[in-house]
C-alpha cells in the first residue's frame, strides 16, 4: 500500500466540495498523519465528484485502520479513509463500514500536486460501487478545465455572430480532414466536440485560440 503523509484535509458532508481557497478555520479540519493512495478510473473519479457512491465491502478490508490523524497531541485511527486519485485529480474519501461515501475531501494545491506525481506510477486499482444518485449539476472538472471549456464555447459563439470564416478554418484545418465547406457544418462539428466531455482536444483548441488571441493583440 502506498501511503501520503502530513496533509490537510476540509471534510464535508454533502454535494459541494470546498476549494482550497474557501477554506477557514470554521471548516472540518483534519490534519492527517498517513493516508493510503489508491489510482483509479477517470469515470470512477466522475461518478464520485458528481454522484452518491457506495463501494463494495470487499474494498474496505484494503484500507481498514490505515490512516492515521494527529487529535489533541495523540494519534487517532481512522476506519475507512482514502485518497483516490487519477492523473488529473486528487479526492480524500472516508467511508462508512457498509461503504458508503460519507465526507469527501479536496486537497491543497501542493498536496495534490505530490499524490499526482504518486499516481503516475500506480496501477489503476478496479474497485466495484454502486451509485446510489446522480447529480448532473456538479461538474467533475477542475477550475482550470472549467475556464477553458467555458473560454471555447464564448470563442465560438463570437466567431458564429461574427461570422468570420477565415478564423473558423484556420481552427478546423488543425484538427479535421478539411472536406466540409459550408461555414455552419465547421461550426456544428465544433461544437459538438466542445461538448464532449473533458479532453485533449479542448486543451489543444484553447491554446490555439489564445495565440490567436494574442496575435491579433
Amino acid at each position: 500500500m502506498i501511503y501520503t503523509y502530513d496533509i490537510l484535509l476540509n471534510w464535508t458532508k454533502g454535494e459541494r466540495l470546498k476549494e482550497f481557497y474557501e477554506w477557514n478555520l470554521e471548516d472540518d479540519l483534519e490534519h492527517i498523519k498517513k493516508i493510503p493512495i489508491i489510482r483509479i478510473s477517470e469515470v470512477m473519479m466522475k461518478e464520485l465528484l458528481t454522484s452518491k457512491i457506495k463501494i463494495d465491502k470487499s474494498f474496505l478490508f484494503k484500507i481498514k485502520c490505515k490512516t492515521e490523524s494527529y487529535f489533541h497531541n495523540e494519534i487517532d485511527v481512522i476506519d475507512y479513509a482514502v485518497i483516490v486519485t487519477t492523473l488529473r485529480k486528487a479526492l480524500a474519501l472516508e467511508l462508512d463500514n457498509e461503504g458508503n461515501v460519507m465526507y469527501k475531501s479536496n486537497l491543497l494545491i501542493d498536496e495534490e500536486e505530490e499524490v499526482l506525481e504518486i499516481g503516475e506510477e500506480l496501477v489503476v486499482m478496479d474497485i466495484p460501487y454502486k451509485v446510489i444518485s446522480k447529480n448532473s449539476k456538479i461538474s467533475y472538472l477542475t477550475r482550470k478545465e472549467e475556464e477553458e471549456k467555458k473560454f471555447l464555447i464564448k470563442e465560438l459563439k463570437k466567431i458564429k455572430q461574427n461570422k468570420e470564416e477565415s478564423k473558423l478554418n484556420y481552427l478546423f484545418k488543425e484538427f479535421f480532414i478539411d472536406d466540409v465547406n459550408a461555414f455552419n457544418d465547421k461550426l456544428n462539428i465544433l461544437e459538438k466536440e466542445i461538448s464532449k466531455d473533458y479532453n485533449s482536444f479542448h486543451h489543444k483548441l484553447y491554446n490555439l485560440l489564445k495565440l490567436s488571441t494574442i496575435k491579433k493583440k
